[in-house]
């Protein structure tokens, strides 16, 4: 089911994420502007370079990054 563009939102996708495209693979959002369904970003991707996008067209899903495991306090004494 597709979401209407005054239903986007995009909340998870903001400077500095890690995201995925269909065509030009991995990158990094450097700017976001606009809101709703008016946000454009600037992506720079790892094989094609920066990329000015519209994200309401863009199809992009951010990039799970796995967090390291938080050290135990207290160490083993």
């Amino acid at each position: 089911m597709a979401l209407s563009p005054e239903n986007i939102e995009f909340p998870d996708i903001q400077n500095g994420v890690q995201v995925h495209h269909p065509t030009f693979g991995v990158g990094k959002v450097i700017v976001r502007t606009g809101s709703d369904e008016n946000s454009k970003v600037l992506v720079k991707f790892k094989e094609e370079g920066e990329k000015k996008l519209a994200l309401k067209h863009a199809e992009l899903f951010v990039e799970k990054v796995e967090e390291e495991p938080a050290e135990e306090e207290g160490g083993a004494g």
